[in-house]
């Protein structure tokens, strides 16, 4: 069975998402496209995305702070 991710923050396109290791989080930002019919993650950001995952970011920073 795989691990789930602790949470994730989304916004537009782009998603950070946490994933718990022992004591410490990890993130993965992704962001989602379109291929044809079928939806596909990479981590290539274009410029229209900076915007949306800087503010992911700063969700992820706040959640990580709340953390013990």
């Amino acid at each position: 069975m795989a691990s789930q991710p602790v949470v994730k923050f989304k916004l537009g396109y782009v998603t950070a998402t946490f994933w718990q290791n022992g004591s410490h989080y990890n993130t993965v930002l992704s962001k989602s496209y379109k291929d044809g019919s079928d939806w596909k993650e990479t981590d290539q950001l274009g410029t229209g995305d900076l915007l949306n995952a800087a503010k992911v970011l700063q969700r992820a920073e706040e959640f990580c702070s709340t953390q013990s």
